[in-house]
């Protein structure tokens, strides 16, 4: 990445919605007075430097000419925390000497806690965020099937599937449980209004006077006390309940999934006796890895490796791969003393994955091609370490 202000510049992003805890690491409240006051102090200091610089020398300050700017200094303790905890700048080292470059002109809290971060660097301004009384709320991600060409004509049918919908729950029965009492004397009522016009003396007249009436067999009273069985609708509730809950935490269990991670080291090591060019692999997982380094020619005096496969082609350039699924390293002895190496590495995804690249402390460069990362960087004795990330696609 280059640190030419004029560049940035056409190829800077106007506005940048930043997700996570970058606002609230910062500037939030509820940290000590000093953080938010060093925010502050750093912002201001920072358009301040970037103002002076851009016009005399089209580039963006170092980390000590921000120091400079600063009324209390203690610009490198910040640094760690803005770089390691937020999204705001990415830091670009030069011969040793870093640079904080911005990633947009306005960055947006995507949890609508605090107002935007604008950087004026015209003017040498800054507007800071603020906690907003009331969080915005999200926006609602819907979207309109694209076949449809009159969305308007489904809102009729929406509210009669509602109306329907209603007048169904009304015509449900109550659920509050009755007692057999109440139910056996609704039904037996019409047939007790019948019995009365069938008097005993009104039959007597029509048949044989000697027959006696009939009469109502009468419930039996423990048959009167019982209640519908609630316990079995409540059981069946719960029950329900139980199988709801079981299938949310199946789906939210199936949608979190954890990446898996490859970690690399690699060092160049100098000594009377030697010369060479080390690679550690750390893959706890046992991912499946296809790793491949290209160097300059004629550098290599001879190879040794543990934990994988490798092999090596001299040409134009020296190309080292290494194919494995579990710890493993590569060293390289050179001819001859290297200070600096510049080295390309080639990652190859597995099928069904999408991989990913962290590189730590150390000028770089990543692109992608078709499924293949590579990583391009000049190796020294100070080293540098970068990470691998698998996630299988869905």
């Amino acid at each position: 990445m280059d640190v030419s202000f004029s560049a940035w510049r056409h190829s800077r992003e106007e506005s940048l919605q930043l997700k996570g805890d970058s606002f609230s690491f910062l500037f939030d409240r509820r940290y000590t007075n000093r953080l938010n006051r060093m925010s502050r102090v750093f912002f201001e200091a920072y358009v301040a430097a970037t103002k002076e610089l851009a016009a005399q020398e089209d580039r963006f300050p170092s980390l000590s000419e921000i120091d400079a700017k600063m009324e209390s200094g203690a610009v490198y303790a910040f640094k760690d925390r803005l770089m390691k905890n937020t999204e705001f700048f990415e830091e670009v080292k030069i011969s040793g000497v870093s640079y904080l470059v911005p990633r947009a002109l306005k960055f947006v809290d995507s949890n609508g806690t605090y107002t935007d971060l604008i950087l004026s660097f015209d003017e040498g301004t800054v507007v800071l965020p603020t906690r907003r009384k009331t969080p915005l709320l999200p926006e609602p991600r819907t979207s309109s099937p694209p076949d449809v060409e009159e969305p308007q004509s489904l809102e009729p049918e929406r509210e009669a599937l509602e109306s329907d919908a209603i007048s169904a729950t009304n015509d449900l029965p109550e659920t509050t449980p009755e007692s057999y009492s109440q139910i056996f004397d609704e039904v037996t009522e019409p047939v007790a209004t019948n019995g009365a016009s069938s008097s005993p003396e009104h039959l007597m007249d029509e048949k044989d006077a000697t027959m006696p009436s009939a009469k109502e067999p009468e419930m039996p009273a423990g048959r009167k006390k019982m209640k519908l069985p609630s316990r079995a609708i409540m059981l069946l509730g719960f029950v329900t309940l139980l199988a709801i809950a079981a299938v949310v935490f199946y789906i939210s269990s199936s949608m979190v999934v954890s990446p898996i991670q490859v970690e690399y080291s690699a060092y160049l090591s100098n000594s009377s006796n030697e010369s060479y060019l080390g690679l550690d692999i750390t893959n706890p997982k046992g991912m499946a890895n296809d790793m491949e380094m290209t160097l300059p020619p004629n550098i290599d005096q001879s190879i040794s490796a543990r934990g994988g496969v490798v092999t090596i082609a001299h040409g134009s350039s020296t190309r080292v791969r290494m194919n494995s699924s579990s710890d493993a390293s590569v060293k390289i002895y050179l001819q001859g003393n290297w200070t600096t190496i510049p080295a390309t590495l080639s990652f190859a995804a597995p099928n069904g994955y999408d991989t990913s690249l962290q590189v730590h402390g150390k000028d770089y460069f990543v692109t992608r091609k078709n499924e293949t990362l590579i990583l391009m960087f000049n190796l020294t004795g100070e080293g540098v370490r970068f990470e691998q990330s698998y996630l299988r696609k869905h």
